[in-house]
């Protein structure tokens, strides 16, 4: 780009020619998949799905947080209608840093379809915040907006609005964010002039809209040439559009005016980012009516990579990939026993009143995927243990389209466990090929029913003998010894259920016991010693601490927590145990004491209480199924409350995302950081434009001659930014 693209260009990169911070290599790349199921799995693949899910391997369970040298991918809300993932992606060479944000309304594919492509891209220069599906939830129902639209609510929403938490995130990630762009598809043609109705100037597709063609942000005194911009990338997208009818134009809703024709884009995403922030932000507009899905997303991947090469960032050309989504297999959990993977259109056997969990989803795409239990749960049921008591579908989307299911069948109640699990839990595992589906137990049910107990199978063990009616029935071959079936847990009251002859992994269960029921509840055990019970003492960052029963310690995300001891008169036989941590691979007992868990990446999510957006898990004693105690540990991602700074003798508090106009080449000392609650800077690191520079403070840097963000990053993890802005020339 050329001229005025050139002359605007507000954030080129401060640090051409230094060193790259990293190789770039790329994020580890996913197990492969099988290309058809068309006999048994087998039992290595069904210990790998199990391992990844237990703890917490990508890509089967993703933590809500997991990174490579390159990017970092941050899930919150996983597996429920409002899941939010995010993904960075960092450049080999520093540069300033774009948001893009798709799906904020679910029935505008081409926006969230583009926003995906980006999420593979490896960057040269720069970086890339992407959020390629910013309500899930609207998009699974191809609606605008179930809970209201979501675009509306960034100049304040409702504590009990569901979108409250989500609104507030890509806030914050706007913060950290030199150019924000909102994608959409809209309606009609944007006209300056009425041409038609779907052709005018309250029409929104085919155009570039900003709040104002020239912006003075009021407290850093930055000017931003909106009009100037759009126009050179409006320039650059039409190069490669033939139809005049299709080309692009620059939208100006002059937003802040008395008289302006869109005031209602006061409430926007794109206008927080403007007038709160003071970053440039930009909504980009394809139509509605453009012939096929392809063109949305080409045309939208045309503004995104104008924008992109304007502000200096340097990509990789994403590919588009309009493969219909195919279901190769389900992997699923019925009563928290090893996983089983089950094909499209296959037919899985359970008992009535069986929990059943689908673990992941096999299929030709990663991301955008949903599965819904009908009749039971949510919209998104992936990795939520529901109970079965009537025959039902599961049935498996991408975004909103439906794409492959399994059907429940339930056996008769006399039946005992279903022989397909009892198969898979003795060493071998469902697959397409399987054979069983309800209708071949039609006219064998009346057997079945007077079976005597001698041949019927033992709850939660397989039959005795190989001539059980239960295999005979559903043509199974069962194994002719049934030493060292695992029992099953619900039976047994056991918090756990070993694999058997699989290994010895184990897999915590959701307890029915009062005592778990108890455990969730935050006041358990409010007084000074609860039976017999004083305290947990543990070592947070090395640092010793003392936990009373009931109490709920808050601590950043990233802190490395070891289990010392129970501080109380127990049984020999009570463990200490973190929920969601495994400490000790292969161990039953759920015993941690002298373990170290690092809670950035060893925790798994499923077993976090939430509590207020917050993370939370239970620390107890335990003595078998009963739980003695516990406390509380509440995990919080740390905030940047302010930044003090001095340059030429003035002394300045920046709050997170606020800025600074200092002159180019003057002096400016980072002198104190400051996280919000107060918590702890732990490991702190410092980086300015993007560059890492000593985290000891105070720190003396040079102000560069463009606006950089300085960023503040606590235990690996980003805590904010706030921006240094070269002064206007006199």
């Amino acid at each position: 780009m050329t001229g005025k693209a050139a002359r605007s260009s507000p954030l080129a990169d401060p640090w051409a020619g230094s060193p790259p911070r990293n190789a770039g290599s790329p994020a580890a790349a996913a197990p492969g998949e099988p290309s058809a199921l068309t006999g048994a799995i087998s039992l290595a693949l069904a210990l790998f799905f199990f391992i990844a899910i237990v703890f917490g391997a990508a890509p089967f369970s993703k933590a809500l947080a997991a990174s490579s040298g390159d990017r970092q991918h941050i899930v919150y809300f996983e597996g429920t209608p409002q899941e939010l993932e995010i993904y960075k992606i960092y450049g080999r060479l520093e540069g300033p840093t774009i948001m893009i944000l798709g799906g904020i309304q679910g029935d505008e594919p081409g926006a969230f379809m583009s926003a995906d492509l980006y999420v593979d891209i490896a960057l040269k220069r720069g970086n890339l915040i992407v959020v390629p599906r910013a309500n899930f939830k609207s998009i699974i129902l191809f609606d605008r907006g179930p809970d209201g639209d979501m675009n509306r609510k960034f100049d304040g929403v409702q504590d009990h609005d569901p979108d409250r938490d989500r609104v507030e995130i890509i806030k914050n990630l706007m913060a950290e964010s030199d150019l924000f762009l909102n994608l959409h598809d809209g309606s009609g043609f944007f006209r300056p002039e009425w041409e038609s109705d779907m052709a005018n100037p309250d029409r929104y597709g085919q155009c570039i809209i900003a709040d104002a063609d020239v912006y003075t942000h009021p407290a850093s005194g930055r000017v931003l040439h909106l009009g100037d911009d759009a126009r050179a990338v409006v320039e650059a997208i039409n190069a490669d559009i033939r139809e005049e009818r299709y080309k692009f134009r620059f939208s100006n809703h002059d937003t802040l005016a008395n008289d302006s024709r869109h005031k209602e884009q006061r409430k926007s995403a794109t206008y927080y980012a403007l007038t709160k922030l003071g970053i440039p932000a930009y909504g980009v507009e394809t139509s509605k009516q453009l012939p096929s899905l392809e063109m949305k997303i080409h045309q939208h991947n045309l503004a995104i990579n104008a924008f992109m090469e304007l502000y200096g960032v340097v990509p990789e050309q994403p590919r588009i990939n309009l493969d219909p989504p195919a279901l190769k297999y389900m992997i699923i959990s019925v009563n928290g026993r090893l996983p089983v993977a089950v094909a499209d259109g296959q037919t899985l056997l359970v008992s009535p009143g069986d929990t059943v969990e689908v673990v992941h989803v096999g299929s030709n795409y990663d991301r955008g995927l949903s599965v819904d239990l009908i009749g039971l749960g949510s919209l998104n049921d992936i990795r939520m243990p529901l109970a079965v008591t009537k025959p039902t579908t599961i049935i498996a989307r991408r975004d909103n389209v439906r794409f492959g299911q399994i059907n429940l069948e339930l056996l008769p109640d006399n039946l005992g466990p279903s022989p397909q699990l009892l198969l898979a839990s003795t060493g071998d595992v469902i697959g397409a090929s399987a054979g069983i589906v309800a209708g071949q137990l039609e006219g064998q049910k009346g057997s079945s029913s007077q079976a005597s107990s001698e041949d019927a199978p033992a709850a939660g063990g397989p039959p005795n003998g190989s001539s059980s009616t239960a295999s005979a029935q559903a043509g199974i071959r069962l194994p002719a010894s049934s030493e060292g079936s695992p029992p099953d847990a619900a039976s047994s009251g056991s918090p756990t259920s070993p694999i058997g002859s699989a290994g010895s992994l184990t897999v915590a269960l959701n307890d029915k016991s009062g005592a778990s029921g108890a455990a969730r509840d935050p006041e358990l055990g409010s007084g000074p010693v609860v039976n017999g019970i004083k305290g947990f003492l543990v070592e947070i960052d090395g640092q010793p601490r003392k936990l009373q029963p009931g109490e709920t310690l808050t601590i950043p995300k990233g802190a490395k927590i070891k289990m010392i001891d129970i501080d109380g008169q127990v049984p020999a036989r009570t463990v200490m145990n973190l929920r969601g941590f495994i400490g000790r691979p292969g161990d039953a007992t759920g015993h941690d004491r002298g373990t170290t868990c690092d809670t950035a990446k060893d925790l798994i999510p499923r077993f976090a209480i939430s509590r207020n957006g917050t993370s939370v898990y239970q620390l107890g004693a335990e003595d078998g199924p009963k739980l003695l105690a516990a406390a509380y540990l509440e995990f919080v991602t740390p905030k940047l409350r302010s930044v003090r700074l001095a340059s030429d003798g003035v002394e300045r508090t920046l709050s997170l995302g606020q800025r600074w106009s200092l002159k180019a080449g003057s002096k400016v000392t980072v002198l104190d950081v400051a996280l919000a609650g107060d918590l702890p800077l732990e490991s702190p690191r410092y980086t300015i434009g993007g560059r890492s520079f000593p985290a000891s403070l105070p720190q003396t840097l040079v102000m560069p001659d463009i606006a950089v963000s300085l960023a503040v990053f606590s235990h690996g993890e980003l805590a904010g930014k706030v921006v240094l802005a070269p002064a206007p020339a006199n």
